[in-house]
């Protein structure tokens, strides 16, 4: 607000007329209204911002899962779109595949090569206790039964590679029935964020279909001035810069390399508030806060950073009083763009002034060139 000069030079003539302490500027409540003053109540806080960086959400690498087909085919469905929520075992996708049916085939035939192993290993027990055959037959059996075995658990895992839970393994092994399509299903509860494919393409095994991610756990990543990075340790707690008396994340990792371009160093935190409300890929400014740790015994405040003035080295507020305003020094602890930490010079219950700083700083400096 620019004051007219009339304005200034009347309020300076009516506070120099006033009997003041050294401190303090003597402002009627009309005088505030015209100066346009607002004011503002320190806030008691517990932690301060060591550092200040852009932070971007981020989804851990093992909540993402990338679908693709196991076996060349013909893709004849897909059942999710990108947006999705999809719940373990959902069915994603339909594909028809020559090469599936030979791998169940295969399957068939190792187990029935297995059972009857197993069931001649056990009629030549039988017949050597008969005292009919010899031991080395029935060894020559027994090694027959453990290749049949081992080629059978072979044939199985391919099963799963090639795209077939467990039951589905032993569905396909009691009923001996073969199926010309292959179903891709969701390894867990997840949210769908690319669909790579198209209903009637032709996929080569190994073709992404889909892409899916775990959104029940994300991180913030950092990226931290290089001098900053030295006061952040695990454990510290992050907040979002627009509210940093409300931590929505805990530091868990402090990078040991520095970006060649930005000269920074990565930050990994994880959220500890259910309701951060923020989603993969968004940025915002965020604050890393220390627990207050000063050599004094009173309590840590923050303050608008608006609301210090400073003159050389020392800093001050403008404390409302019943007949103005008094000039307190303080001692920063620190500060950024919106608040400043003091820890000495407020208390609990004291107006401070936020705007028209300025006015009051011209104000103090009329008085004392007028006490010379």
């Amino acid at each position: 607000m620019i004051l007219g000069k009339r304005l200034l030079a009347g309020l300076t003539i009516g506070l120099l007329c006033h009997s003041v302490h050294a401190e303090e500027i003597a402002i009627e409540p009309q005088q505030v209204e015209n100066l346009g003053i607002t004011l503002a109540s320190p806030r008691a806080v517990e932690n301060v911002a060591t550092a200040s960086a852009t932070a971007r959400v981020v989804i851990p690498p093992s909540n993402v899962f990338v679908m693709a087909t196991p076996q060349t085919g013909l893709i004849v469905r897909l059942d999710a779109a990108v947006g999705d929520d999809v719940e373990a075992g959902q069915v994603l996708a339909e594909i028809e595949s020559p090469d599936f049916l030979t791998l169940q085939r295969d399957f068939l035939d190792a187990v029935n090569e297995e059972r009857l192993a197993r069931s001649q290993l056990e009629r030549d027990r039988q017949l050597l206790d008969e005292g009919i055959i010899a031991g080395r037959r029935l060894q020559e059996t027994e090694t027959r039964a453990r290749v049949s075995a081992a080629r059978l658990s072979e044939q199985r895992q391919l099963l799963r590679i090639g795209g077939l839970g467990a039951d589905d393994i032993r569905n396909l092994e009691r009923d001996q029935k073969l199926s010309a399509t292959l179903t891709i299903r969701a390894p867990a509860n997840a949210v769908v964020l690319d669909l790579m494919a198209v209903t009637g393409e032709r996929a080569e095994a190994m073709t992404p279909i889909y892409r899916l991610a775990d959104l029940s756990l994300l991180w913030l990543e950092l990226d931290v001035a290089e001098d900053q990075v030295g006061a952040i340790a695990p454990g510290m707690k992050v907040a979002r810069s627009a509210a940093p008396d409300h931590p929505i994340a805990e530091v868990v990792m402090v990078g040991r390399a520095i970006d060649q371009d930005t000269q920074s160093v990565k930050v990994r935190a994880t959220f500890t508030d259910p309701a951060h409300g923020l989603k993969p890929g968004q940025f915002i400014s965020a604050q890393i806060l220390a627990k207050c740790c000063t050599d004094s015994d009173s309590e840590t405040w923050a303050v608008p950073t608006a609301a210090v003035a400073r003159s050389g080295t020392a800093s001050y507020l403008f404390v409302r009083t019943a007949r103005g305003f008094e000039m307190r020094t303080v001692r920063v602890v620190s500060a950024d763009a919106v608040s400043t930490y003091i820890d000495r010079g407020v208390k609990a219950g004291d107006r401070i002034a936020v705007t028209g700083v300025a006015a009051l700083k011209a104000l103090r400096a009329s008085l004392e060139d007028g006490g010379e």
